[in-house]
């Protein structure tokens, strides 16, 4: 529900995945999911309320990833996207793409300096290892399993992670413009 520049976080990322011409884009919601699906959204967005929210990024990626197969059966690679890292583009998304056209990479992660994760790109061929993820293990999880078929992109503005008021006030210099969501 943070906005920045006129959007929230959420929409930010959707639409920043439609202008690199994503289709379809899905965006999957938990915790807070009767207060975003309150607001319009985007069109040519696609949601999915992932009930079993509590369980994990895992859980929550294995669900977006299953819902994105029944939408686009013949889907060759998906991005996944946080929008809690407002800082990424569609040229970055155009960076990770390119990192696939290298023969036997299939997927593709950012380099935040001191760790590997999001935004990032998985080929189709691991769409069925993607919808066993469960608990707090995401895709990282993954790419170690497979580390030959893996390349990465520097984005060292990854780090930004918006996780916190403090995170969002150091991103912004001021308080959120909408109030921060209580914890559940």
């Amino acid at each position: 529900m943070l906005e920045w520049q006129g959007l929230t976080l959420l929409d930010r990322a959707c639409l920043t995945a439609l202008d690199a011409r994503c289709d379809p884009v899905l965006r999957v919601l938990g915790g807070h999911a009767s207060e975003v699906l309150e607001r319009p959204c985007p069109e040519r967005i696609e949601t999915l309320v992932h009930e079993s929210w509590q369980e994990g990024m895992g859980s929550s990626l294995a669900a977006g990833v299953s819902r994105l197969a029944e939408l686009a059966p013949d889907l060759d690679a998906l991005f996944v996207l946080l929008p809690d890292q407002p800082l990424v583009t569609t040229e970055l998304l155009g960076s990770l793409a390119a990192g696939l056209e290298e023969g036997k990479i299939s997927i593709v992660l950012c380099d935040h300096g001191k760790t590997l994760g999001p935004p990032s790109l998985f080929r189709r061929c691991h769409f069925a290892e993607l919808v066993l993820l469960r608990g707090d293990q995401g895709a990282k999880v993954l790419a170690a399993r497979f580390p030959d078929a893996v390349t990465t992109i520097d984005f060292p503005g990854g780090a930004l992670d918006i996780d916190t008021p403090e995170a969002w006030e150091r991103f912004t210099g001021s308080r959120a413009t909408t109030p921060w969501p209580e914890a559940r």
